[in-house]
């Protein structure tokens, strides 16, 4: 017999009328130590994966965001094309600047939508992001008012989307917050990006001719754990809109406003480094223990004992108090094997760090009520 999803178990524990909720017991607040050394960014910001921020710095003043751009004219035409990828799509000639990223697309080309994609992301290719556009509106005037709908659906209220490439233009602007909830936003819900943003080079055939397109994301050759995802350079300043997960946990930045290519990836790893080395990760009981046990509904005389299935831990950062609800069946309730017997929550400021789930064995036993060891973390001791 298999456990049901923690998920649909949870919402009918929390919605039965027998159980009862525990006390929240807040652990001590704590204070950051320092913050993240940048040298080069003017704005940047590092949120976890709740979309918690961590840390920013000017991080609501708008500034050109160069080539991340592209990654809201991915998600737009994902939206459009959804799963089909192969159909070919037509090339037109555009006029961009003579010094903007090209990947060598030529008018009377037919890359596929997947291939277009691609060499956008990876390759920041310019004339495939307007082809892009394009190929899914007829014109990049429209398209951009699908982006800047798309942005406000997100809440990106200081955003400002003029073109589909990022090149800098009169009306095209964005903040270091709103790009990471977009970054954030598209790894969360668009596979594609997210498995596209990982490569280190694509292929290509503009002009009829095979190319191999590398990523201009080269942080992710050295830095252990990143995920992407866009890179950018204008005049005004280079751009890292950037993602990494370490020990599952998911960090997501933004920085702009830099003043070089390797300057963007070293402010980004600097921050990285510094979230990584705040973070705090409690342990649990360990997997095997007894929590309690109840009387048994199918054997009289024998009891039903509750284990921790596995080694636990929450998530939390040393920045305000920490505390946790537990909803649990009253002592002596009749109870089966494989029922979930207990579900803790652990919140910290509002925000859910985790959840533990304490389950029936499989077999009846005549084990004493409570594993006194367990006595500590059931009680509440969160410090």
């Amino acid at each position: 017999m298999r456990r049901g999803s923690p998920s649909a178990i949870v919402r009918a524990l929390l919605c039965a009328a027998c159980l009862v909720m525990a006390l929240i017991s807040p652990a001590k607040a704590l204070a950051l130590d320092s913050e993240p050394y940048v040298g080069e960014a003017y704005a940047a910001i590092v949120c976890d994966q709740a979309g918690n921020v961590l840390w920013e710095r000017n991080a609501y003043e708008t500034l050109a965001p160069a080539s991340i751009t592209k990654v809201m004219t991915a998600m737009v035409a994902l939206d459009a094309w959804g799963d089909d990828l192969d159909t070919a799509c037509t090339i037109y000639d555009i006029a961009l600047p003579s010094d903007a990223q090209f990947a060598g697309y030529q008018a009377g080309d037919s890359p596929t939508r997947r291939e277009l994609l691609q060499a956008m992301l990876v390759y920041s290719a310019n004339e495939a992001a307007s082809n892009v556009a394009l190929n899914v509106c007829g014109s990049e005037a429209e398209f951009c008012q699908l982006m800047n709908e798309k942005a406000q659906a997100l809440g990106m209220n200081n955003t400002s989307f003029a073109n589909p490439h990022g090149l800098e233009q009169d009306g095209h602007w964005s903040c270091a917050r709103d790009l990471m909830v977009m970054g954030r936003y598209a790894l969360l819900h668009y596979p594609f990006i997210a498995q596209t943003v990982r490569l280190e080079g694509v292929d290509a055939y503009p002009g009829g001719t095979y190319r191999w397109l590398r990523s201009t994301d080269e942080m992710k050759l050295w830095y252990e754990g990143l995920l992407g995802i866009k890179t950018g350079a204008v005049a005004s300043g280079t751009t890292f809109l950037g993602a990494s997960q370490r020990d599952g946990v998911a960090l997501f930045t933004c920085v702009l406003g830099c003043d070089t290519d390797e300057g963007r990836f070293a402010d980004t790893a600097s921050i990285m480094d510094w979230a990584y080395a705040t973070f705090w990760r409690p342990g649990l009981p360990s997997a095997g223990r007894v929590a309690s046990s109840s009387p048994s509904s199918l054997l009289p005389g024998l009891r039903v004992v509750t284990r921790v299935p596995y080694d636990l831990g929450y998530q939390a950062w040393p920045v305000g108090e920490l505390g946790y609800t537990t909803v649990a069946l009253p002592h002596g309730t009749l109870t089966s094997p494989y029922d979930l017997a207990q579900v803790t929550s652990w919140r910290q400021e509002g925000r859910l760090a985790g959840a533990t789930f304490v389950w029936h064995d499989a077999q009846p036993t005549t084990t004493p009520a409570i594993n006194p060891f367990a006595v500590d973390i059931l009680a509440g001791d969160a410090a």
